[in-house]
């Protein structure tokens, strides 16, 4: 398989298996078997940053795939010395190093100018890829690895925590209702997976939730480049419809929920009591939520709630719900992204190999063509008559049709060289060749240059007669041509001047291309004891 090809069906298996993954366990475990299905790699480690420390996440051998959350401490029987890993992940670009089995590829994780990671691949044999070949690999498993990181610990914490207390707190109808939500964020976030497009993500991400979290208006705002603008996406209008609000664009405004969200870097700001909005309007009034959307320590975008249409108060499990839907929207929104530049990339590779393979084929068929063709006449070469002799002998002998060949050698020619230079000869030989290649034009007739000044006309189906005509229209027209020759040898015209040898025959077993083409040299030869300018056919 082709190393391209190869590569594009591991990155598309990556993303048709990845878009159907929950949680980073799955992600990982993926990663690593179409490693080996693709690479036949059988040694990876993923080195994880978690808690200030790194730590190991993963590990794959002979004897399967090894996850563990919370990672674990790298031991000093680790296969990888630490301070090889600490050296890679220094480096941080991929790269190969040599190892006793072959090559391994350190692919350092980064998320906006911090490695959270690195991932250890060790290959059989020296690899074909290129390591930037994996960089696209390395941008999608570490926008995975640091949200689902961040989604595992928030869990991991969670549940550790859990106590009679908190579950006391909570009422029946509340536990139930959160339940329910939970669920419903899942089915959520399933959802999103599921989206054909980023548009498609955006306006589910606010239908959706509007339905399961009880909410009456959301609307989702992304940043442009440098956060100076605010560009509108899904929102709802006043009657709680979804709609398209790709026409609102703002500069960011100076309110309350910037300072939360974008100075002090909170996830959720809820403020009670305050002025409702619509396209910059003032429509109502009662609580507003902001959810501030990042791709680690860079915020995105914002999603915007209220209670405008029904004027319910939020629950005190709204909060906690909240956030993980602006965590489910965040992590879709950078893994979108991702998919989408891959696709984009998938796609420039496509357009640069159909561009090279046309470009081949270009090249191909005109070097098929000038391979066909002799450099200095133009017309046809003797590779070509060899072919074509052989191809139309055989067509004859299955017909029992005639065919005729003509040899036409220019008279003289080695003293008109001698005499007036190779320059002056080769101008000769072209006008000669562009005169006779138009004489003859019935189909399947061939001219060509069979080697110095001779040249040969082909005539599939053509009997004595016709060769034989065919034979003075090619002496007249070179005497037509009035090629001045004052000089050369003795018996000389003024005039460039050919002899033709003509040779008609009907194929049959007692006979031979060879033959043929014998008995038209011989009768050139004939042609020229004859006092050459004339053509001379073989009784």
């Amino acid at each position: 398989m082709a190393l391209d090809e190869q590569l594009k069906q591991f990155y598309q298996r990556i993303q048709a298996q990845w878009g159907k993954a929950h949680g980073l366990r799955t992600v990982c475990e993926l990663t690593c078997r179409n490693l080996c299905e693709s690479f036949a790699v059988s040694h990876a480690q993923l080195v994880v940053a978690y808690k200030s420390r790194w730590k190991t996440l993963l590990n794959m051998d002979p004897t399967g795939i090894h996850y563990q959350f919370p990672p674990v401490d790298i031991e000093d029987s680790n296969r990888i010395p630490f301070f090889q890993i600490n050296k890679a992940i220094r480096q941080q670009k991929p790269h190969f190093t040599a190892n006793e089995t072959g090559m391994r590829l350190w692919l350092p994780l980064e998320r906006r100018s911090h490695i959270i990671g690195c991932l250890i691949i060790d290959f059989p044999d020296k690899p074909q890829p290129k390591s930037h070949d994996f960089s696209s690999l390395a941008t999608l498993l570490a926008s995975e690895l640091d949200a689902c990181l961040l989604s595992e610990s928030i869990q991991f914490e969670h549940y550790g925590r859990r106590s009679a207390e908190r579950e006391l707190e909570i009422s029946q109808h509340e536990q139930q209702a959160l339940k329910e939500q939970l669920q419903a964020l899942h089915d959520i976030s399933f959802k999103l997976w599921r989206a054909t497009s980023m548009d498609n993500m955006l306006f589910t991400a606010v239908d959706e939730a509007k339905k399961v979290l009880h909410i009456d208006r959301m609307a989702i705002f992304l940043f442009k480049d440098n956060y100076q603008m605010q560009q509108g996406t899904y929102g709802t209008d006043i009657h709680g419809n979804t709609v398209d609000e790709h026409y609102f664009e703002s500069k960011i405004p100076d309110q309350w929920f910037s300072i939360h969200t974008l100075v002090q870097k909170e996830y959720l700001a809820i403020k009670d009591g305050t002025p409702l909005y619509h396209d910059l309007k003032q429509v109502g009034f009662g609580w507003s939520a902001y959810i501030s959307l990042w791709d680690e320590d860079t915020p995105v975008g914002w999603i915007a709630c209220d209670n405008l249409l029904t004027g319910m108060p939020l629950h005190n499990y709204h909060h906690q719900l909240l956030k993980q839907f602006g965590f489910i929207v965040s992590q879709h929104l950078v893994r979108r992204q991702a998919e989408e530049n891959l696709l984009r990339l998938n796609k420039e590779l496509e357009q640069r190999v159909a561009d090279r393979t046309a470009e081949l084929e270009r090249v191909n068929s005109k070097l098929e063509k000038i391979s066909k063709l002799d450099p200095l006449t133009g017309v046809s070469n003797r590779r070509v008559f060899d072919e074509r002799i052989i191809e139309e002998w055989r067509r004859a002998e299955r017909h029992q049709l005639p065919i005729s060949l003509l040899i036409i050698d220019v008279d003289h020619f080695k003293a008109y060289n001698d005499t007036y230079g190779h320059a002056a000869g080769d101008q000769c030989l072209q006008q000669v060749a562009t005169t006779l290649e138009t004489l003859e034009k019935r189909a399947g007739a061939l001219f060509a240059r069979y080697g110095g000044e001779e040249f040969v006309l082909l005539l599939p189906g053509q009997d004595k007669r016709a060769a034989s005509y065919a034979a003075k229209r090619a002496l007249h027209a070179i005497q037509a041509l009035r090629l001045p020759r004052t000089q050369g040898a003795d018996s000389a015209p003024d005039i460039v001047t050919v002899s033709v040898g003509v040779s008609t025959i009907i194929p049959s077993v007692h006979s031979s291309p060879a033959t043929f083409f014998k008995q038209a040299d011989i009768a050139l030869y004939e042609a020229k004891s004859l006092g050459r300018n004339s053509y001379f056919e073989l009784p």
